[in-house]
């Protein structure tokens, strides 16, 4: 009798891959979501192309694809999801709308778009926003809240610093919006480009509670105090502002030359907010390009000039070059530097600035960031273009504030 034995069949070793789907968990989709969700995200701010979207798409079920078979494990599984995402950046990137601007330009950009139609940006109430409790100054820097007649400014200044220079720094925020935090860090930009100058930044009075002139009034009190309290000589400040705050720095030149008073040294005004009539070129020609202040196409009737929604000039002369200094004369102005975006509203406030500065032979250089939007600079070291636009403003300053 003969015996048949069993076939015989190797073991299946517990470290040898089986090559049969497994069911996907849970969190491994949640973990993917999560990781091409600020993709996706950047792909609708930049309006980037619909190939740009499929080749995204495309990564995604890819990675999702490889994760159900059974060669999924071990390193595979970071050299897999790298590729994927490396990939989907790479197709962000290059779907990006303008080629000439930062892909994080774009993104910020689309950000400032998206957040301020979603908030609805109030430029009607004030918004005081002075915090005196939780910003430390870096270390080798002291910072002095100073009571000036019917306001307070804050005082930077560096450990040890001997400068004779000050820097008079004025913020934005249509005059409703009070002073907060990325003022501070523009304080110690100017103070480290300015030779270790003293940086006085204004918390000046806020709109609709304190109508025009108090705002005026404000810096014209801090300007005082710089040069008659503290001793700084007029030709050692430097002025800087932007939005309102470059309309304020403006309007302080104007009133100290038709005075006949000493002038400061040199002005920044950084998409200054300087027609208050909406008369420029671009209050129409950005009007759906903006991402501050513009309106959406469908809201916008294609012939109203659009700019900031405002009533600070109601009742008022809007073309007072007091109040719009864009239509000033500028004989016997400091040197000026200007600096706005491409899309911006008020980018023709700037340009009449510029172009009567030149008339009369002011020192004047005005550079347009392309695709910025308005005060870009306050990106800070966030965006190419910032960074680019702080380097052009610490070369103006060092030129200008001469030893």
């Amino acid at each position: 009798m003969t015996k048949r034995s069993a076939p015989c069949r190797a073991p299946l070793s517990p470290k040898e891959p089986s090559l049969s789907p497994k069911p996907l968990p849970k969190r491994l989709y949640a973990l993917a979501l999560a990781a091409f969700f600020p993709v996706y995200y950047s792909l609708y701010v930049i309006g980037a192309h619909v190939w740009g979207y499929g080749l995204v798409t495309a990564c995604f079920i890819g990675l999702m694809a490889l994760w159900r078979q059974g060669l999924w494990h071990g390193w595979r599984c970071a050299i897999c999801f790298l590729l994927a995402m490396g990939v989907s950046i790479g197709a962000l990137y290059i779907s990006r709308p303008r080629q000439d601007v930062s892909l994080p330009g774009q993104i910020g950009s689309g950000t400032v778009r998206v957040f301020t139609r979603l908030f609805q940006l109030d430029t009607q109430n004030s918004t005081d926003m002075l915090p005196t409790g939780f910003w430390e100054p870096p270390e080798g820097y002291d910072l002095t809240i100073v009571s000036l007649n019917t306001c307070q400014a804050e005082l930077l200044t560096r450990n040890g610093s001997q400068s004779p220079y000050a820097v008079l720094q004025l913020h934005g925020g249509a005059f409703v919006s009070g002073l907060f935090d990325v003022y501070r860090f523009m304080a110690v930009r100017y103070c480290d480009m300015a030779q270790g100058a003293a940086v006085l930044t204004v918390d000046y009075r806020l709109f609709p509670r304190y109508a025009y002139p108090s705002q005026q009034n404000d810096v014209m009190d801090a300007w005082c105090y710089l040069t008659q309290t503290l001793g700084y000589s007029p030709k050692n400040i430097l002025v800087a502002g932007d939005s309102a705050g470059g309309n304020l720095a403006l309007n302080l030149a104007l009133r100290l030359r038709d005075e006949g008073a000493e002038m400061p040294a040199a002005l920044v005004l950084l998409s200054p907010w300087a027609d208050l009539s909406n008369a420029g070129a671009s209050h129409i020609d950005n009007a759906t390009k903006d991402p501050t202040f513009g309106l959406p196409a469908s809201e916008w009737d294609g012939l109203t000039p659009v700019g900031v929604k405002s009533t600070y000039a109601d009742g008022l002369n809007a073309r007072d070059p007091y109040l719009s200094p864009s239509y000033a004369d500028y004989a016997g102005f400091p040197p000026m530097l200007l600096q706005a975006g491409e899309l911006e509203v008020l980018l023709s406030d700037s340009e009449a600035i510029y172009q009567n500065a030149l008339a009369h032979g002011v020192d004047v250089t005005f550079t347009v960031y392309p695709g910025m939007f308005h005060v870009f600079q306050g990106s800070l070291d966030l965006l190419p273009e910032s960074r680019e636009a702080w380097a052009e403003i610490a070369a103006f300053v060092q030129r200008t504030l001469k030893p």
